[in-house]
């Protein structure tokens, strides 16, 4: 399976500037899929993995991901004056697995272009259709997990660094969202799964797909007990647990651990 980005730049393609106006503009059908130019690529097969970047001058990012449900195929351009003289492009029909409608764009192009792993890809592409590099595509599912994913608002123990960076900017990580871990938590709950450690609660058996990820990531040694030059293990320092049990946890100072809080539940 290859992965694959698909631009949308309103400033060239008219269909109004927010995302609600992109779906009504095209027509999304009531399965969530969708035909997209690819430009010339005939590469893209069905299952292939599919993100959406919107590009331009005013908001720009990833803003929604599927996979191919059709092979590339031929058709009239979109573009209504190259299609009259005849030109045609690529296409490929889409079936979204994400599709925002409150924001402009869920990873923000800061981002793609600054986070290590990410910046190895040109993301400012001008043409659809271009195939992300294999190295590039680990992290950028993990990133796009954490961003992709509804958000409970994290308790002070939740904030941890994206690059195993100093605990020291943990306020200032706080504050700025952007600059908030998303591949600390994301490998954390890709290594330990999104089911709490402590009583097994899992939003995503209770509530079905739309609670996938969803968990509190828990920091297993308080930050108050940490220096300037301590790093964060996504696997042995995070822990998923679920809101209730996470609440619990910091009951007391310093917190409970995990197997304290384990015997209440006996």
């Amino acid at each position: 399976m290859a992965t694959y980005l698909l631009v949308w730049n309103p400033e060239r393609f008219g269909s109004g500037t927010t995302t609600p106006e992109l779906w009504e503009h095209i027509g999304l059908t009531e399965d969530r899929q969708l035909k997209w130019s690819c430009g010339n690529t005939k590469r893209i097969k069905i299952d292939d993995r599919i993100f959406f970047i919107r590009l331009g001058h005013r908001v720009r990012g990833l803003f929604a991901s599927g996979k191919a449900v059709s092979d590339s195929f031929e058709d009239m351009h979109w573009d209504p004056e190259k299609a009259r003289r005849g030109n045609t492009c690529q296409y490929v029909t889409v079936a979204l697995d994400t599709i925002p409608m409150d924001v402009d764009a869920i990873l923000p192009y800061e981002i793609l272009i600054n986070e290590p792993g990410l910046a190895e890809m040109n993301w400012s592409i001008q043409r659809s259709g271009i195939r992300i590099p294999e190295n590039v595509v680990h992290e950028l599912e993990l990133m796009w997990r954490e961003y992709a994913t509804p958000k409970i608002d994290p308790l002070p123990e939740e904030v941890v660094n994206p690059r195993w960076l100093n605990e020291g900017s943990v306020r200032r990580i706080s504050v700025n969202r952007y600059e908030r871990s998303a591949r600390a938590r994301a490998e954390c709950i890709s290594h330990h799964g999104d089911a709490c450690a402590i009583c097994g609660f899992s939003f995503r058996c209770r509530y079905g797909e739309v609670g996938s990820g969803l968990i509190h990531v828990h920091h297993l040694k308080p930050l108050s007990e940490t220096g300037e030059d301590y790093v964060v293990d996504p696997i042995h320092d995070l822990i998923p647990v679920c809101p209730n049990c996470h609440a619990i946890i910091h009951r007391k100072e310093p917190p409970y651990t995990i197997d304290e809080v384990q015997l209440f539940l006996q």
